[in-house]
């Protein structure tokens, strides 16, 4: 039997994994390894990597997104530099300076046209973004092809409590699963896992596997960052996972936020509010699948540091493999859905 993952190998592994959004190749391939030997494994058309652990309760979905920021080379100039548009959320501003991989291959580094007037200001937009690979103006042109895609090449480091990554969103998600999944008993559910494609690029990947398995409940995971919630306190950092009680489009159904509620008060988890105007996760797409599925949304604390790399206490992460563990060891008692 191969050795149960622990965190510390696991997100320093997925992080560093190649896979921006409908580039996932990279990341399932090093989640395929870390599931082996946890149950039967499969990838859709989309390319979505399915988990599937029998039991004989309601359908349970669990899902996280596996994609990370990426971006794309529209233009070679004639100087040599790798002109670029964006992949998913991450602002302009915070490429700059970051290492990219090239399709797993080739890398590079970004950098930005700044303005000619030292005091003129400005918001940074993808198309003062370039990329620097050292090719020069002959050799770049034949080596980066328009539509290549990059994708930051980083591997999560831990400074103390915290653990410091550019794809923590959502690779701290990913392995919080896998951990959770590793060596658990006594599931109550039938127990559906998907690591989503292409979320960044509007929650697809959970949008067709909700479709495709029609579950009875679902709990979507992903990354919360400090500064997002407006509810009673702002999320902070090492004082538990988030629970979401409102998105742009979503709102937890009761039963499956009760599902959330009951496993957190078994496993002693301590857990925070999310609330949301603007923005959200996968929950939005999985909420609205079908005739609609019960979700709720569990959220990982995280920090920006104003540049390509994120902050998440070790702590939470813990604590959050410790409610994923409960919830899908928890009877989902809501009413069971259409087949």
């Amino acid at each position: 039997m191969s050795p149960k993952p622990s965190l510390d190998s696991l997100l320093p592994a997925l992080s560093e994994a190649y896979g921006p959004p409908g580039r996932e190749e990279g990341i399932r391939a090093a989640l395929r390894r870390a599931l082996r030997g946890m149950g039967t494994v499969r990838e859709d058309a989309l390319g979505n990597l399915h988990l599937h652990l029998p039991g004989k309760g309601k359908r349970l979905l669990l899902t996280a997104h596996m994609d990370a920021p990426g971006l794309i080379v529209t233009r070679v100039d004639a100087s040599g530099l790798a002109r670029l548009t964006l992949l998913g959320p991450m602002p302009a501003a915070d490429w700059i300076g970051a290492v990219v991989s090239l399709d797993g291959s080739a890398r590079g580094v970004v950098g930005w046209d700044r303005p000619r007037d030292a005091k003129e200001t400005r918001e940074i937009e993808p198309e003062a973004l370039y990329l620097e690979t050292g090719l020069g103006a002959k050799q770049a042109p034949k080596k980066i092809e328009v539509g290549t895609v990059g994708a930051l090449l980083d591997r999560a480091e831990r400074l103390g409590d915290l653990w410091c990554g550019g794809n923590l969103d959502n690779r701290a998600g990913c392995a919080a699963v896998v951990a959770a999944l590793s060596g658990v008993r006594g599931l109550r559910n039938d127990l559906h896992v998907v690591f989503a494609a292409q979320s960044d690029l509007g929650a697809r990947g959970a949008g067709t596997s909700a479709f495709g398995l029609q579950p009875d409940v679902a709990v979507v995971l992903d990354v919360a960052f400090v500064g997002e919630s407006r509810g009673t306190g702002d999320i902070a950092l090492g004082k538990g996972p988030c629970l979401g009680l409102k998105e742009e489009g979503y709102l937890p159904h009761p039963r499956a936020l009760d599902l959330a509620k009951r496993a957190a008060k078994a496993a002693r988890v301590p857990h925070q509010w999310l609330i949301r105007e603007s923005g959200g996760s996968d929950a939005r797409a999985v909420r609205a699948s079908r005739a609609g599925v019960p979700t709720a949304l569990v959220a990982i604390p995280a920090r920006k540091t104003g540049g390509p790399r994120v902050l998440v206490n070790a702590n939470d992460l813990e604590q959050t493999v410790k409610l994923l563990r409960h919830i899908v060891t928890t009877p989902y008692t809501g009413e069971k859905g259409s087949r």
